[in-house]
């Protein structure tokens, strides 16, 4: 990837949007409530439980105890539970590009949109109905068509979405940092790893770096040279090429790997085939199946209860399952518009039965594509991109654990066309590996794991786990898979007996590729005094969910406002925007 901006200017803003994000947010966990009987003052609503509805929760908890002001939150989710979201089925990396890799943009989208999923590079579905042919999957490939004649355009969202992305991955670090000893145990316990420059003298993994693989790819180092230089660029001096011999002693887990693309010289020193390398770049991630469901645990403990007005304790949060909205209900006042009420899919309709100083809304919807549009909001051209995810749990021999007890690493793994996130783990006496990656364009409907999509993707995914780890592969199906290329009869045996699990799902992506942040605006072009949004974040979602929400956060702050990428932030993501 290159861009044609000054990416020390870049640096530089970014350096200064994450001090003014800390001095925004800064606060201390130990301040927590009091849990006595005070009416909460301020109530905040959040429509979408993934992780972007989670942080919302985090940062408006932290805002109330900076104010010292009791709040309440409610999450309405219209998944079952958890595990039925979007952001449990993936393996989310933590970089501060994710969000550029995870859908083409400009003119690279309206390109790949001609080519089918099953070439190298394609997006295109054939064969799901009305996939390409709807009215809103038509209104997202003409705004696609016209952003892509805007070079310039390209090139200012391209920046601005880096030092988000650069943003994000101090705003992980320092919630890592300013967490109290519950908080960081989960952190830990959920497999965080940070995204950030090395704080140890020795170079390791898990210290902010990581090891990339790309195989498969004409010219590999000529693609891993233009990666390091825009990590460089936005501040990761320690990026560089590895060569076989390094990686192996990073890691010996991909000894194979690179014994299978590379080749001895004259010296007998190993050497890179020219369609592989391996990078050392900026990189973490998070197990968000351990993470979401504790993380949110942990929140309705610090944030204490109430006393309501029938005398019952009461949550300061709530988590509601299965309360799907249908739609909202505005309150005029001076041509000034106010969200004072929700509808949902078995009936209730739910107002505030108390008068609050101040009662917001916040829409997270993610996979919920078309959402804000359904509710009578103004949103851009947009559509669903599917996804698949393969997540292998693979029983380790008891005379095998003591091997295999420290084995961890994350990574992305790139062939042509596709960027696998990927983490590997020993967990709970087993092998846990979860990749997810690759996209294809699904206008408004809804991916299945049995489409010809998911199905195609599952098997590249579960070859390129054997290509790099075949020796658990080798575990689960009895048999050597080195080299060996598997078939769908393999990929159905690791399933039927439980050491697979495969998943299909949605990312809502807007037709310029950006997130969708701040103030609502209602179809008739009227700001929402009370609400505002944080969505299209693609896959994107787990990497940048801290700086969405707290760009989100500023769009009613004047002072943050007056940052400068802040506002440039809030001027692209508006929900009222189009090409």
């Amino acid at each position: 990837m290159k861009y044609t901006f000054s990416l020390k200017i870049l640096f530089c803003i970014t350096m200064i949007l994450s001090c003014k994000a800390d001095n925004i947010f800064e606060s201390e966990l130990q301040s927590s409530y009091s849990l006595d009987s005070t009416y909460p003052e301020n109530k905040l609503t959040i429509i979408g439980g993934g992780v972007v509805g989670a942080f919302q929760v985090y940062y408006a908890y932290l805002n109330a105890c900076k104010t010292h002001a009791k709040l309440r939150v409610t999450i309405y989710e219209k998944n079952k539970n958890i595990a039925d979201t979007t952001v449990s089925h993936i393996v989310p990396s933590l970089t501060p590009d994710e969000i550029l890799s995870v859908v083409p943009r400009g003119k690279e989208l309206v390109k790949k949109l001609q080519i089918l999923f099953s070439q190298p590079g394609g997006i295109r579905i054939d064969d799901v109905i009305n996939v390409n042919d709807s009215k809103s999957a038509i209104h997202f490939m003409e705004q696609a068509e016209i952003y892509s004649q805007d070079d310039e355009g390209y090139q200012k969202r391209t920046q601005a979405l880096l030092s988000l992305g650069k943003m994000s991955m101090d705003l992980w670090q320092k919630i890592y940092d300013d967490a109290d000893s519950e908080l960081k145990a989960i952190l830990i316990e959920s497999n965080f790893n940070p995204c950030r420059e090395p704080r140890k003298e020795e170079v390791a993994l898990h210290d902010g770096y990581r090891i990339d693989l790309i195989y498969n790819v004409p010219n590999a180092a000529e693609r891993a040279h233009g990666m390091e230089c825009d990590y460089k660029g936005l501040g990761y001096s320690n990026c560089k090429i590895l060569s076989p011999e390094e990686v192996i002693a990073f890691d010996p887990f991909l000894t194979d790997f690179c014994t299978n693309h590379s080749t001895l010289d004259a010296a007998g020193i190993a050497q890179w085939h020219n369609d592989s390398v391996a990078l050392w770049r900026p990189g973490g991630c998070i197990d968000t199946q351990v993470f979401l469901p504790k993380f949110y645990t942990y929140l309705k403990k610090v944030m204490g209860t109430y006393i309501n007005k029938s005398g019952k304790v009461k949550d300061c949060f709530q988590l509601r399952f299965e309360r799907e909205v249908q739609r909202i209900e505005f309150t005029e006042d001076f041509n000034s518009l106010s969200i004072s009420g929700l509808y949902f899919n078995d009936g209730y309709v739910k107002r505030d039965n108390y008068t609050y100083k101040t009662s917001a809304y916040s829409f997270c919807p993610g996979e919920a594509v078309g959402m804000l549009t359904k509710f009578g909001l103004k949103e851009p051209a947009y559509a669903r991109f599917a996804g698949a995810s393969l997540m292998m749990n693979i029983p380790i021999p008891v005379n095998k654990i003591a091997d295999y007890s420290a084995f961890n690493h994350c990574m992305e793994v790139h062939q042509e066309g596709v960027v696998l996130a990927w983490q590997a783990r020993f967990r709970n006496d087993k092998i846990f590996i979860g990749v997810a990656g690759t996209k294809a364009f699904y206008g408004d409907q809804q991916p299945g794991k049995d489409h010809d999509f998911a199905k195609n993707r599952n098997l590249l995914q579960l070859n390129m786990i054997n290509d790099v780890l075949p020796e658990f592969i080798s575990i689960a199906l009895e048999r050597d898979t080195k080299g060996q290329q598997l078939t769908e009869s393999d990929l159905h045996f690791l399933e039927m007996n439980g050491f697979a699990e495969r998943w299909a799902g949605t990312r809502a992506v807007a037709f310029d590729g950006f997130p969708t942040l701040g103030i609502a605006y209602s179809k008739n072009g009227i700001k929402i005094n009370n609400a505002f949004v944080a969505t299209h974040l693609g896959s994107g979602g787990g990497s940048f969910a801290p700086a969405a929400v707290v760009v989100s956060r500023s769009d009613r702050d004047r002072q943050a406002k007056q940052d400068p990428l802040i506002a440039t932030v809030l001027d692209f993501a508006r929900s009222d925007r189009s090409a």
